[in-house]
């Protein structure tokens, strides 16, 4: 079994704030920066923080789940 977990790569985020809106589970919040950070717990692994970032910062990572 397999899952994503979705990064932020903070050297292109430019802290736009469209992944915040764009999360249906409120599952990104930003840190002490102002740096957007996923929630994996809350995470549905949708993707629709990434599809709406026009930087290319959120990545998907796939993890094996043994």
């Amino acid at each position: 079994m397999h899952f994503k977990n979705y990064l932020i790569c903070p050297e292109r985020c430019l802290r736009c704030g469209r992944c915040l809106t764009a999360c249906p589970a409120g599952a990104i919040e930003l840190d002490a920066t102002g740096l957007p950070q996923i929630q994996t717990a809350k995470c549905l692994r949708c993707g629709a923080c990434k599809r709406i970032c026009k930087q290319k910062a959120i990545v998907s990572r796939v993890k094996l789940n043994c």
